[in-house]
């Protein structure tokens, strides 16, 4: 079985994710279309991945801040400096040559308001229209789709911290010395 990651978004913390799944079969190959909702809570990993994708956003849209990236931004671990900004998904499009990505993010003002922004096609190759970052947002697009295959097929998911009750230990604590 062959399974393409179409379209992944990050919704509060849970997963979703559309893909294709080709079988073999006596008449040929069968492709089915594949929508999931996924209740596990995403890895942090999965989550910077995606943040991985806001230097591109940003580039893409020539929004501001995309003067200040440069190909040494890309290479940084840290990028502090964007936590304005965040990718929530991403849709891949096209085949061969044509194939893109649509990058889905928002920005969050210091009032607390939320501007959505949605990139435009933008092809992993385009002689006529190049990005110039077109090689990191391949890479960082892939990076992001192996997250979500972690995710689907090997189980990789954040843990939940469950709550823990210290006033309850405390004044146990307390009665025990009071007696």
């Amino acid at each position: 079985m062959q399974r393409t990651i179409k379209k992944a978004k990050i919704k509060g913390r849970s997963l979703e994710v559309e893909l294709t799944e080709t079988v073999e079969t006596e008449n040929g190959p069968v492709t089915n279309e594949v929508t999931m909702k996924c209740a596990g809570i995403v890895h942090d990993d999965m989550i910077d991945s995606f943040n991985r994708l806001v230097l591109h956003m940003l580039l893409i849209c020539d929004l501001r801040k995309a003067e200040k990236i440069t190909t040494e931004t890309f290479e940084l671990e840290d990028l502090e400096e964007f936590s304005d900004y965040n990718v929530k998904g991403f849709t891949i499009a096209g085949e061969d040559d044509s194939e893109g990505v649509v990058i889905i993010g928002s920005r969050r003002f210091n009032s607390g308001k939320v501007l959505n922004i949605t990139t435009p096609f933008t092809r992993f190759t385009d002689e006529n229209d190049s990005y110039l970052y077109e090689g990191e947002l391949y890479n960082d697009v892939q990076a992001c789709i192996y997250e979500v295959e972690q995710y689907l097929y090997e189980g990789k998911f954040a843990v939940k911290q469950l709550d823990l009750d210290f006033d309850d230990a405390d004044s146990q604590e307390v009665e025990k010395e009071v007696a």
